[in-house]
């Protein structure tokens, strides 16, 4: 990602950046490609919880590390993304009692895994939190389903939502607990390394130092803008490096100049949108200066254009698996089936007032 994209000093760790593109054929297509001790290096450098209280530079910083590391392999800042979420719930959240879980998550010491498509829908009223809280005397378990969640190690902690009566809560589970059982899915383009699965919970022990002290409307009003502005950086990271990759055309490709050039233009007008955004998380005062549902909507559209012209101007060589094209081309057609997908944030737009 350029510098003229989004303006400032990179703050990824030296070499990050090469390590991770040097390793990107391999994420794309092992899911033994461990993407924790990535979480740990940003973790150990103070660069996983920017725009947090107590955490070093703004929500500006963080979207561009995002950015950058989707340039090199989107599927490396998918699982940042999934991580640095989960420290959002507890950074902002967690509370005293939870400040030793806070630290590991925010120290990249343990993975976070975000599993809270259900409630974003739920809290559109398109359907009901699928886990439901039960209360027996002074016991508390949970059951249900949880059909998609990433950076799944038995190490995890997960966010999720739950039914607790009329009401809905936010909580966080050790992947580890008894009655979480994880179904991992294998044969991804180019996620498996993202550890992805759906979770069965059944009869699982919740404590109330489980829950979130925060209601339901309250934790989602604050961190959809955040969640939707990092996922739109790793699309743009992306996009970005696939406009790299289709400059400066050749041949009868030369055609395809215009193109280029129109992407390009969109490019640096949604980067600049997502900047004006994150301006505005580090202060939250009015409404937002852009519609986050709009610029997510975008970006993936965006991802999946760049990506398509990246293939069309290099040709037959980019159609070999093993190129990074096809692994762009890969990558970005997760964007459309990602929650929010494509057709819910076009829903969501469509029924806003």
């Amino acid at each position: 990602m350029s510098t003229a994209l989004l303006p400032g000093p990179s703050r990824l760790p030296e070499n990050t950046l090469d390590d991770v593109a040097a390793v990107a054929a391999l994420v794309d297509c092992n899911d033994d490609a461990d993407r924790r001790p990535l979480l740990a290096r940003l973790g150990s450098h103070g660069v996983i919880d920017l725009g947090l209280p107590g955490g070093d530079g703004g929500h500006h910083d963080q979207v561009r590390i995002i950015a950058e590391l989707a340039s090199a392999c989107m599927s490396s800042a998918f699982a940042v993304w999934a991580h640095r979420m989960t420290v959002e719930y507890l950074a902002r959240f967690g509370g005293q009692r939870r400040a030793a879980l806070t630290d590991e998550v925010r120290r990249g010491l343990r993975p976070g895994s975000t599993a809270l498509a259900a409630a974003f829908r739920a809290a559109q009223g398109l359907e009901e939190l699928p886990v439901v809280l039960t209360r027996r005397g002074g016991r508390m378990t949970a059951s249900g389903f949880i059909s998609w969640a990433s950076n799944l190690y038995d190490d995890a902690v997960v966010v999720t939502a739950v039914r607790d009566g009329d009401l809905r809560r936010i909580v966080v589970l050790p992947l580890s607990r008894p009655g979480l059982e994880v179904a991992p899915v294998r044969g991804l383009l180019a996620l498996d390394a993202t550890r992805s699965g759906s979770i069965r919970v059944e009869d699982v022990e919740v404590t109330e130092d489980d829950i979130l002290d925060v209601s339901f409307e309250e934790f989602v009003a604050h961190v959809r803008p955040v969640f939707l502005a990092f996922q739109s950086a790793f699309c743009l990271g992306l996009a970005s490096a696939a406009l790299t990759g289709s400059a400066e055309p050749r041949g009868v490709a030369v055609s395809l100049a215009p193109r280029v050039s129109r992407l390009g233009t969109e490019l640096d007008r949604l980067c600049a949108d997502l900047t004006a955004l994150t301006s505005w998380l580090d202060e939250r005062e009015g409404v937002p200066p852009v519609n986050p549902v709009r610029l997510r909507l975008d970006a993936g559209h965006l991802a999946v254009a760049t990506t398509q012209l990246e293939l069309a101007v290099l040709g037959g060589a980019a159609y070999s698996a093993s190129s990074p094209t096809a692994r762009r081309v890969r990558e970005a057609l997760f964007i459309p089936v990602q929650s929010p997908t494509e057709a819910q944030l076009e829903w969501e737009l469509q029924h806003s007032v």
